[in-house]
């Protein structure tokens, strides 16, 4: 009898833990639904759209895969695109990053092809970078193999190879000034930190140096990264293909945004360069400017129409197209 009862007795505790189990595994399922429909219904910025601005979960699923892999490191490369200018190279970028004591390893120019290859090689001493490498002619086609040549994460700061000054604000007692940046390895650094921390994958800097309109600022809403330098997190997205060479750097701006809904701009850092008026250069292939130029912001106007405005008013007669700030 006593063998009887506690072989109910046992029947009965396992049909306890049985039954508990099966609740608590009812209640996972349950919670992982939730999750599931909650992340389902997320509301994310759009690839597609600028009037949405909505992300899709697989590409927020993406954003955390590459913010992965950058927090991997901490490097970063110089890149700068040349064509036709290899004394100018030396006396503008190449000089201006000696000066700021940024090593040669983290140098790396592409030019167009073996002529230009062999042109370079025989003209810039070696020590002033660390290689040189044969991608493509045309500027959005030396982007575009640029960003496809470096591994997904890889953190890039491209530079023009006509860059004079890069320069930072000062503010004291109302007064503002501007001087040399102090530490452009450690400025650099930063940038790339706070775009990890932050999900931000395009950093840029003020378009001129000037006091006057410069200001003690770092933002993230929809402002205009200017080609000169600029840095990005590497990606390999169809949507972050440029198509234009005049505008790629607007075109770049409104593709990141589009993506991200965020571009990060330090507006106390600026630079100093030549626009549209140094010989040569990756743009130069004998077309009209302002005609190629009028083509591009037409074609952007189109294509992000609620967050674009042209601007064809300009003393300088270059067609422009004006961003629509939107917040982050």
């Amino acid at each position: 009898m006593a063998d009887i009862n506690n072989k109910i007795t046992n029947k009965f505790i396992i049909n306890n833990k049985l039954n508990n189990n099966n609740n608590q595994l009812h209640k996972l399922i349950q919670t992982i639904k939730t999750k599931k429909t909650k992340k389902q219904k997320t509301k994310q910025y759009s690839k597609t759209t600028s009037k949405k601005h909505s992300r899709t979960t697989s590409k927020k699923l993406k954003t955390k895969k590459y913010s992965k892999l950058s927090n991997k490191q901490n490097k970063y490369i110089i890149v700068i695109p040349s064509y036709n200018r290899p004394e100018l190279i030396q006396q503008k970028t190449l000089s201006l990053l000696k000066k700021h004591t940024i090593k040669s390893s983290h140098i790396v120019i592409f030019v167009a092809n073996r002529e230009q290859y062999d042109l370079y090689k025989s003209k810039i001493p070696k020590q002033l970078y660390n290689k040189l490498i044969i991608g493509v002619k045309g500027l959005k086609n030396q982007r575009n193999y640029i960003s496809n040549y470096y591994p997904e994460g890889t953190h890039i700061v491209q530079m023009d190879d006509d860059l004079e000054k890069i320069v930072q604000l000062n503010v004291e007692n109302g007064k503002k000034t501007i001087e040399p940046i102090s530490n452009l390895d450690t400025f650099i650094k930063k940038a790339f930190l706070l775009c990890q921390t932050n999900t931000i994958f395009l950093w840029g800097v003020y378009p001129l140096a000037n006091s006057h309109f410069m200001t003690n600022t770092i933002t993230t809403d929809l402002r205009f990264i200017v080609g000169p330098m600029w840095g990005m997190i590497n990606r390999h997205h169809p949507d972050l293909e440029l198509t234009i060479d005049e505008k790629e750097n607007t075109e770049r701006t409104l593709q990141y945004w589009t993506m991200d809904g965020k571009v990060l701009r330090f507006n106390n850092i600026g630079i100093e360069t030549k626009y549209y008026k140094n010989k040569g250069g990756m743009q130069n292939e004998g077309k009209n400017r302002k005609e190629e130029a009028l083509k591009s912001v037409q074609y952007l106007h189109n294509k992000y129409p609620i967050i674009t405005k042209l601007h064809l008013g300009k003393k300088s007669g270059v067609p422009e197209l004006k961003l629509i700030r939107h917040k982050a």
